[in-house]
């Protein structure tokens, strides 16, 4: 029984090394035969779309990595909507790695964005450069030699954009200067008019001046009136209150002038061109104002509320002296009139009233 069982054992052993020899030449027959005929790849998908074979995952992933990660130059950022995918096949041995299908493909599904410098002139866009450098020497080059009145107000700004378009060195600065020039000569057109109104205004202020003398003069200027062949002019319009001579409990002696009554702030000039010798408080005369006209001749102004012109200053019939006022010693506003000849005062009626 033993026997017939370990020759059993035997035969079956050996049979089923037959049969594994069996299945594993054939084995290697088939592996052989699909090496031969066949070769591994990662068929890469988006989406669920080929776009492509390649032979190395990680290789292919560090490319792409590397592609979108990339912000030389003027490259701010890139995105890709959706990563793809990979899965191992056996592919026909003569099919080709398709590497650079697949990074063109990624490109194609890659949004770039770039990053400029406009330069802007009261926050408008002007031109466009690729680096800050260049905006500022462009800008450096535009002030030299400009007028400090003239503001082009410039400045950078940073520009995000899907598409890459900058002006060359050579468009920006002709952009730029001839914005420079333009307003340069709108300052300048701008000055112009300010000073070819100053001047009308100025024109017709004298041609005022001119009218308002020749009719003050024709006004006050008498037919008679004048001192060693000096024409004259009555200082204020108004009625004599006092005479010349006269006298009155508000004086020790005589009247040595004329006071002419009129409203207080009525403006005085003079009664003919001449230098102010005095021209300030004087006792009894109040606010005193006193104009030398040669040959001996002066004439004084009491009394005034207001003085206009200091000692030394040239004056003539035309020029408002003081105002009318009841300074010193005056019962009520009035301009006291004097002249005097070599010191001496004489009645102003023999020339004026």
């Amino acid at each position: 029984m033993n026997f017939i069982l370990i020759n059993w054992v035997k035969y079956y052993t050996k049979e089923t090394f037959k049969t594994l020899k069996l299945v594993t030449i054939g084995s290697a027959i088939i592996i052989t035969m699909v090496c031969i005929k066949y070769k591994p790849a990662y068929k890469v998908t988006i989406s669920g779309e080929t776009i492509g074979f390649v032979y190395n995952e990680e290789i292919i992933k560090a490319k792409i990595d590397k592609y979108i990660n990339d912000t030389t130059g003027n490259i701010a950022f890139r995105e890709i909507k959706e990563l793809p995918e990979y899965e191992l096949q056996l592919v026909n041995r003569d099919k080709e790695f398709e590497e650079k299908k697949v990074m063109l493909a990624i490109k194609d599904l890659t949004t770039t964005t770039y990053k400029t410098y406009a330069i802007t002139s009261d926050g408008e866009q002007k031109a466009v450069v690729s680096t800050q450098e260049e905006a500022e020497n462009i800008i450096n080059q535009i002030k030299e030699n400009l007028n400090e009145n003239v503001d082009l107000k410039l400045g950078i700004a940073d520009v995000y954009s899907t598409e890459y378009k900058v002006n060359s060195l050579d468009e920006a600065k002709t952009i730029l200067n001839d914005l420079k020039t333009n307003k340069v000569t709108e300052y300048e057109n701008k000055k112009a008019e300010e000073i070819r109104i100053a001047k009308a205004a100025m024109e017709a202020q004298k041609a005022k001046f001119s009218i308002s003398k020749s009719i003050a003069t024709t006004a006050q200027t008498p037919a008679t009136g004048n001192l060693s062949g000096m024409p004259l002019c009555t200082p204020v319009n108004g009625s004599v209150s006092s005479r010349f001579g006269s006298r009155s409990g508000s004086r020790s002696t005589a009247h040595t002038g004329l006071d002419i009554s009129t409203s207080n702030g009525t403006g005085i000039r003079t009664i003919s061109q001449g230098t102010v010798t005095y021209a300030g408080y004087k006792g009894s005369y109040g606010n005193l104002i006193i104009v030398n006209h040669g040959n001996g001749i002066e004439s004084y102004y009491a009394h005034c509320s207001a003085i206009y012109v200091t000692a030394g200053q040239s004056v003539d019939s035309t020029t408002t002296i003081g105002a009318v006022g009841s300074t010193g010693n005056s019962t009520g506003p009035h301009l006291h009139l004097e002249i005097r000849i070599n010191g001496t005062p004489v009645n102003p009626q023999n020339y004026l009233y």
